[in-house]
């Protein structure tokens, strides 16, 4: 009774998830997957999903599985298609092919395949195709044209027909039908086949109905009711699905809910239908399907349909808000206005108004859009007002009446209207060339086409009694009209540039009753006391990047569509909050045109208006699916390409060199907006991080330690997963691990005692060296000592020695002064002889002094003096005149002597009398002596000979 009641409460909640309803008009989105994303073959001949979410697909190539982020392609044993593949209850998945049939198990996260077929002899399974798979209480079914093989404790037990081929087999809960040909439907236990009252035929979908009836599909005769009792009914057949299903030829049917099922053809794709036999949707190659031809179909956990095709894979999404129109032949434009007026629809696009038959209801309203003549160009609006239809147009203003136009104002571009909230019969018209007001009287037409302004007025908006704010290109007024509405004064003009801080553009709306300005660069408000305009902060920092929203519409009570640059939010202001949605419209966001977004409400729907045709939002859809756990699928080393797919409880150690991961996951979750991934590495990181749509993530240079992956999956809505977590390990590098460790240590102690050994050594070593060191500095020490003394002595000597040196010199610097005066002596006796006299008073003559005169010569010439003087100088300075006769060797004897001469620093006098000569003389040799030496004029020539 338990498992009874879950069973009860789970198959209520399924049913209740997807019986919010189909739309009737437009397509359910359409989400496509080719062969070349897949991986593998065109046509895939069965499809199913797993408990986890995962889905699988019968290929001509192998088993193709997908769990929302990846493909994967897994062959068979025998290389060859499958046509058939279940998932039983345990997770196993079980697949029939070509002369083979198995399951595939999860291990490690991988699938392995196991074959079943082997226990069957060959000769048996030849040419055998597997086209359905069967779960009973303890057995599995593999169906194939000629018989069936059931599987059970490991062995295979093979059925035939009495001698007749099978068609297809049908479950519904544990109640099996098989069809023998030329025999029919019939229904099937262990005991055996058992008929039914009617023969059915070529019956391809048998479907729960209501209590003790199934809903039965066939190839070409339409559908029927079969009650338990085994009683046969045509079903509907002056319904059009009855016709529509026998020309499209019946393929494959499943239940959608308890009132709604979906039949795929051969010919004409898939038609969604509940009980009463309407037809509510019919998805085919033309809104999105990629073929025609559906050869399976399964219906996901979201409630959404997926389609084998005979080229490709499809996912039709049939429990989402969003239905959508799209004009395939590119006739209709991009929507700039909606409006639903007397039971049809009208679109006005970039190349014209177009219009359909609007009449929602139990049955598929396919829009047929049809062009209004003369409605070619830009349409800008289209308002309802006084019960009429207004468009205003590129070409003017025009009245829409009966499917036609009518003109009634020539001003080009009637792009805003404004109906005055006093006087209903009016309306203000914004249009290129300024300011119109128009006048009901029966039907509507100009009154009046003001003189000015004379510029493009880009928006009206009502401020309050008779007063309008105009907007312009690159500023903003504020008007008072007279009480009969024909003459205005301007009250107030604002600057874009100098009143708003430099802004573009500039919207005027009205929010909860009151003006606000949008711009981009937020909403502002009009203070009327100070008569300037003030940013409305609170507002602002609410909203985020949607304050700079472009148009704001009303959609409902206290709630407006904020529209900026193609995305969309939904903004609810309550008394206690401002709630602020802009993920429900996300999907549209590249599909609009940005900036000239169009929001139509219509009842708990909204419409859109997209680049090629229009959306239809039901506001009143709530998904009541939570997003599942992500799996992680794969921890790859970026090096060494290992991969290594894991449980989630189970822990993995990398090397120290596999420290360069990327981590794969994914969540089954199937929707036309993908799924966003945080995620944290404990160990690494802190923090989750931002929301991302790729399904992996890297981590590079990870170093040595434990770390635990966590990701969690958050869809458009914000919905957020549960947590999937994984722990690994990176090893230590090997000289770190314990073996290494273990050697270290016996190498330590090894190391240990020899180095005892060494230190004992070196002690004694340093004991001698110490020893040796010892002696060495007494020895050092009395060699300092000795020579100490030795340069005490040196000192003495050189001083004993600089004193006679200086005494040498004073001596020569004696004999130098003795001998000028010497030479003095007998200039002085040479000038006193000629002036003496005889007794006559008469100066002697020469001949009496020639004598004397030849003394005093021989006197001065005496060499004696000067090589006494010589020997002198040699001695004080030790070389002085043979180094100058080696290095000069031009120098006379007289140049010898005036270098000595210098070299004592003696004066010109001096040196003029020691040399018997003039002043005059000792300054020309002195000259010619630089030159011999080739002494630069700023070097001193006694300082030169002293550096000798």
């Amino acid at each position: 009774m338990i498992r009874l009641t879950l069973v009860f409460f789970i198959l209520l909640c399924f049913g209740n998830t997807f019986a919010q309803g189909i739309s009737t008009i437009g397509s359910p989105h359409v989400q496509n997957f080719t062969k070349a994303q897949y991986k593998a073959g065109n046509q895939n001949w069965s499809i199913a999903q797993g408990q986890d979410g995962i889905l699988y697909a019968a290929n001509n190539n192998g088993l193709v599985t997908f769990d929302g982020a990846y493909w994967e392609l897994h062959p068979l044993a025998n290389r060859n298609f499958v046509r058939s593949v279940a998932v039983a209850k345990n997770g196993d998945i079980y697949v029939g092919g070509k002369e083979e049939f198995g399951y595939f198990k999860k291990e490690n996260g991988r699938l392995r395949y196991y074959r079943v077929s082997h226990l069957v002899e060959p000769e048996i399974l030849e040419n055998d195709e597997i086209w359905k798979i069967l779960f009973t209480k303890d057995a599995v079914i593999f169906q194939s044209f000629s018989k069936f093989y059931r599987y059970k404790d490991n062995k295979v037990d093979v059925q035939y027909g009495a001698g007749e081929p099978f068609l297809f087999a049908h479950q519904v809960n544990e109640h099996i039908w098989m069809e023998r040909i030329p025999s029919g439907l019939e229904s099937w236990s262990t005991r055996g086949f058992s008929p039914i009252k009617s023969k059915l035929s070529n019956v391809l979908s048998i479907l729960p109905f209501s209590e003790g009836q199934y809903l039965v599909g066939t190839a070409k005769d339409g559908l029927y009711l079969l009650s338990e009792n085994g009683d046969v009914s045509p079903w509907k057949t002056d319904a059009p699905i009855s016709k529509l299903l026998k020309e499209a030829q019946l393929n494959n049917g499943v239940r959608i809910s308890n009132d709604l099922y979906a039949f795929g053809t051969i010919k004409n794709g898939i038609f969604i239908i509940n009980k009463q036999g309407h037809v509510l949707q019919h998805v085919h190659k033309r809104n999105g399907l990629q073929n025609n031809t559906v050869l399976s179909m399964t219906l996901d956990k979201q409630g959404n349909l997926w389609a084998g095709l005979d080229n490709g894979i499809d996912r039709i999404e049939i429990n989402a808000p969003f239905f959508y129109y799209k004009d395939i032949y590119g006739e209709l434009g991009t929507v700039y206005a909606i409006k639903v007026f007397q039971d049809r629809i009208y679109l006005g696009t970039n190349q014209g108004l177009f219009s359909s038959a609007w009449r929602p209801g139990d049955a598929l309203n396919t829009l047929k859009l049809a062009f209004i003549p003369g409605s070619q160009g830009q349409v800008w609006r289209l308002d309802v007002l006084n019960n009429q239809l207004i468009c205003g147009h590129n070409d003017g203003t025009f009245l829409v009446e009966n499917n036609s136009l009518r003109r009634i104002s020539s001003y080009t571009g009637g792009w805003t209207n404004v109906q005055l909230p006093t006087a209903n019969q009016l309306f203000l018209q914004g249009n290129y060339t300024g300011l119109a007001l128009f006048e009901d009287q029966a039907t509507w037409q100009l009154r009046k086409k003001f003189d000015e302004p004379k510029s493009a007025v880009i928006s009206v908006a009502h401020k309050e009694g008779n007063q309008f704010w105009v907007v312009f290109n690159n500023a903003l007024q504020l008007i008072a009209f007279h009480p009969d509405y024909l003459n205005f004064q301007t009250r107030k003009t604002f600057s874009f540039a100098k009143d708003f801080p430099q802004v573009q553009w500039i919207t005027p709306f009205s929010l909860q009753g009151n003006n606000i300005f949008a711009t981009d660069k937020g909403i502002f408000v009009y203070d009327d006391v100070l008569a300037k305009f003030q940013s409305y902060t609170e507002l602002n920092n609410t909203l985020g990047s949607y304050a700079n929203a472009k148009r704001i519409l009303s959609v409902g009570s206290n709630s407006y569509i904020f529209a900026n640059e193609g995305k969309f939010a939904r903004v609810d202001f309550t008394q206690q909050e401002i709630k602020v949605d802009s993920s429900s419209l996300k999907s549209l966001q590249d599909m609009v045109m940005k900036n000239y977004e169009v929001v139509e409400p219509l009842g708990n729907k909204l419409l859109i208006g997209l680049d090629n045709g229009i959306a239809i939002y039901d506001k009143s859809y709530r998904s009541k699916q939570k997003v599942v756990a992500p799996i992680i699928k794969t921890i790859q080393d970026m090096a060494t390409t290992i991969d290594t797919i894991q449980y989630l409880d189970w822990t993995q150690a990398f090397s120290n060199k596999q420290n360069n991961l990327r981590i794969a996951f994914s969540s089954p979750w199937y929707s036309n907006s993908p799924l966003h991934y945080q995620y944290i590495l404990e160990g690494y990181q802190s923090e989750w991080s931002h929301a991302s749509e790729i399904p992996y993530i890297d981590f590079t240079n990870l170093s040595t330690g434990s770390y635990t992956f966590k990701v969690r999956a958050i869809t458009v809505d914000g919905d957020m997963s549960e947590v999937s977590a994984i722990s690994f390990q990176i090893a230590p590098p090997w000289y770190l691990q314990w073996p290494a460790l273990v050697a270290y240590l016996v190498l330590s102690a090894i190391l240990f005692v020899v180095a005892r050994r060494l230190v004992i050594e070196k002690i004694k070593r340093d004991k001698l060296a110490i020893s040796s060191k010892l002696q060495q500095r007494q020895e050092e020490a009395l060699r300092k000592e000795t020579e100490q003394n030795e340069k005490k002595l040196m000192a003495l000597k050189n001083t004993q020695l600089t004193q006679e040196l200086e005494a040498k010199n004073r001596e020569l610097a004696n004999a130098a002064t003795n001998i000028v005066y010497k030479n003095e002596l007998l200039n002085n006796l040479n000038e006193e002889l000629l002036n003496l006299k005889d007794r006559d008073g008469k100066k002697l003559s020469a001949d009496q002094l020639q004598r004397v005169n030849k003394l005093i010569d021989n006197a001065r010439s005496d060499e004696r003096d000067w090589d006494l003087f010589e020997k002198s100088f040699n001695e004080s300075h030790e070389n002085f005149f043979k180094k100058l006769k080696t290095d000069y060797p031009e120098l006379s004897p007289n140049d010898l002597k005036l270098c000595a001469y210098l070299r004592l620093n003696m004066s010109s006098k001096d040196m003029a009398s020691l040399m018997n000569i003039s002043t005059r003389g000792i300054e020309v040799r002195r000259y010619r002596l630089r030159k011999k030496f080739n002494l630069p004029t700023e070097k001193n020539l006694s300082e030169f000979l002293l550096e000798l």
